[in-house]
């Protein structure tokens, strides 16, 4: 199932869980670009928790962002685009959530960070 997130039937609880109709949503929730209507962003959840791939794109269709969760916490590699499709930044996630690594680049490519953590 695909849901918009703008659809007043998908709400967001406190705890952060999605519900669609009154239930845990499974699916993936979209966002459109309001001037053109095309697909901005995607974040598949699993019993209304973020759960798999998240995506975002700029609004030419250019790659903006992606990641993945896992019951609602991040892992893996996660990474940003600047508009002109460079690296902007990348992190990788522990199997808890917890920050590993970021590195993050300038427009113009030049590395200006790069951190590791200890787990």
């Amino acid at each position: 199932m695909r849901v918009d997130v703008d659809d007043p039937e998908l709400d967001m609880g406190t705890d952060r869980s999605l519900t669609y109709r009154g239930q845990l949503f499974t699916g993936e929730t979209i966002e459109r670009d309001p001037r053109t209507g095309q697909v901005v962003a995607m974040t598949a959840c699993a019993e209304g928790l973020e759960d798999g791939p998240i995506r975002e794109w700029y609004a030419d269709g250019a790659d903006r962002a992606e990641g993945q969760c896992r019951r609602g916490i991040p892992y893996g590699r996660w990474r940003n685009w600047h508009r002109n499709g460079r690296p902007a930044l990348e992190k990788e996630y522990g199997p808890r959530g917890t920050v590993r690594s970021i590195k993050k680049w300038s427009e113009s490519g030049e590395l200006t960070d790069d951190r590791t953590f200890d787990a």
